[in-house]
């Protein structure tokens, strides 16, 4: 499992580094605001930091725009430094980011399970009118509650005559990514995913396969009868989220 993971080095800095089970390199240093633009997983973030209450607002404002693709940890220097983090294992970090995720997504399936139904009013407006729109916000909404590293959502899109005469055009866009989501006509990926599940799409929700050793699970569901397939990297699958995609799909039909 590859995961990428920034700590704060100091008000506007970060450390950042991809963990694999290939060598590592030394981390890259960046500004705190080029985060908007990485794959991120997990930011650690020293308590150190946070004593200054003037700086510490600045941090969290800095940080909080980055929030929404991956969680924030704290940590005490007893724990983790720049120095320890220079030389993070990959096993080491990927166990601290199962932790870290544990926490994150508790917090977003009960988010989601409080205001189920201003989420469901909002993407539903969105379906009739911008469906791109709509699986990238259903993307984001998926892999914050799974706590997925990585995440690849398939789905049916028509496509439109650009001449007159000419008929629409169905296609299927897939969409993938670790911390963002990045729609493409991928037209082969796509018309084999669909193959390979073709009569499948049963119910409005279901958890088709798993395999918690791998971190593997594949979803399969359909919106207004028009199939998905959800396939995620992930650490667990819990009732709890399973009950509250269950809602969240049941209430999109």
């Amino acid at each position: 499992m590859d995961l990428s993971i920034a700590f704060v080095k100091n008000e506007s800095q970060v450390l950042y580094q991809t963990f694999n089970q290939e060598k590592l390199e030394k981390p890259q240093i960046f500004d705190i605001e080029d985060l908007e633009d990485k794959e991120i997983h997990g930011i650690l973030l020293p308590k150190l930091l946070l004593e200054e209450e003037e700086k510490a607002k600045l941090l969290t404002e800095k940080l909080n725009k980055t929030n929404k693709y991956a969680p924030i940890k704290t940590v005490s220097e007893s724990q983790l430094t720049a120095e320890l983090f220079d030389s993070l294992d990959s096993t080491t970090a990927t166990e601290i980011t199962k932790k870290t995720y544990s926490t994150w997504t508790l917090k977003n399936n009960l988010s989601l399970i409080e205001n189920m139904f201003a989420q469901l009013s909002h993407l539903k407006a969105l379906w009739p009118n911008d469906r791109t729109a709509f699986f990238e916000e259903l993307w984001h909404l998926l892999r914050s509650n799974l706590g997925a590293t990585q995440m690849t959502v398939a789905y049916n899109h028509l496509k439109k005559a650009e001449k007159e005469g000419d008929k629409n055009q169905l296609i299927r866009v897939v969409v993938e990514g670790k911390s963002r989501p990045n729609p493409s006509e991928n037209k082969e990926l796509g018309e084999a995913l669909f193959k390979n599940y073709e009569g499948k799409f049963a119910n409005p929700f279901e958890v088709y396969s798993l395999d918690i050793e791998k971190g593997q699970v594949v979803f399969l569901a359909s919106i207004k009868e028009s199939p998905v397939i959800i396939m995620a990297q992930l650490f667990d699958l819990t009732p709890l989220q399973r009950a509250a995609l269950n809602c969240l799909f049941e209430g999109l039909q």
